[in-house]
């Protein structure tokens, strides 16, 4: 398990697999991604997709799963 406190330091480290919430309810799963930026003093990060080059910003709350494990609050 992950801790959410400890995400900004995992991103950092290159390509990673996500899934996260979004505002829908769906999960998203991204196999690919990196960090482009990570927004310490608000609740947000920015992820591009590998595979598509789509760049999403997400809720650090709302993230699930990093890497295969489990990320807890």
């Amino acid at each position: 398990m992950l801790h959410i406190s400890q995400l900004h330091k995992v991103v950092e480290l290159g390509e990673f697999s996500i899934k996260f919430v979004e505002k829908s309810g769906a999960i998203i799963h991204g196999p690919r991604c990196i960090c482009t930026s990570f927004h310490s003093a608000g609740r947000t990060m920015n992820l591009k997709f590998c595979d598509s080059e789509q760049i999403r910003k997400v809720r650090r709350l709302s993230v699930i799963e990093f890497n295969g494990e489990e990320v807890t609050l």
